[in-house]
């Protein structure tokens, strides 16, 4: 089971995945979402990156100014895990 704040986290990715956001503002987004500071922000995204529950996806070469972040297949399963709980 995951830290209640890294599931926050990790909701957050969850609602933006397949979005596309500007690469200046993706972290700005996250943030403003979990009402966190942006150093805590970070650090539990790189967490979650870490624990491969999240991952940065290489965006069409058209949309290089872009960053594509998606919550893993093991991601979705510890939000459906924890959403049981």
């Amino acid at each position: 089971m995951i830290k209640s704040e890294l599931k926050r986290i990790l909701d957050i990715v969850a609602d933006l995945s397949q979005n596309d956001v500007k690469k200046d503002v993706l972290e700005t987004e996250i943030i403003s979402h979990s009402e966190l500071s942006d150093v805590e922000t970070r650090n539990y995204l790189h967490e979650l990156e870490w624990l491969n529950l999240v991952k940065e996806a290489q965006p069409r070469p058209s949309h290089a100014e872009y960053r594509l972040w998606n919550v893993t297949e093991k991601g979705l399963q510890e939000r459906s895990r924890q959403d049981h709980i």
